[in-house]
């Protein structure tokens, strides 16, 4: 097993910072990590909903409901369309693919690893 020298941590560290992919998986991973957020998430992945039907569904405040949607649909996880006066939210299933397709990759990776 390798040890982990400073040098080597300084170099993974740059490693990471150089690498895109390694930086897009690290902010998507802190926005889905939010409980309310996974919640939303989880919950327009079976059916769009309006602002109302996310609320009932988590037993959440407006105001929390309203602040983690904007945060998902800033960062392209959700997206909004009209439904009458009203916004209905989906899941961004082309971010999701995305998002997978980074993951598989750094997973490839860390498996190849003799650690």
């Amino acid at each position: 097993m390798e040890e982990l020298t400073k040098n080597k941590i300084k170099d993974i560290k740059k490693e990471f910072k150089n690498n895109t992919s390694y930086k897009y998986l690290q902010e998507c991973m802190e926005i889905i990590g939010n409980e309310d957020r996974f919640l939303i998430l989880d919950l327009l992945n079976k059916k769009p909903c309006l602002l109302s039907d996310i609320e009932k569904s988590l037993n959440r405040n407006q105001p929390s409901i309203s602040h983690h949607v904007r945060i998902l649909e800033e960062h392209n996880f959700i997206h909004s369309s009209k439904k009458g006066k009203f916004k209905e939210y989906s899941i961004s299933r082309e971010k999701f693919v995305k998002l997978l397709n980074i993951w598989n990759e750094w997973f490839h990776v860390i498996r190849s690893k003799n650690y």
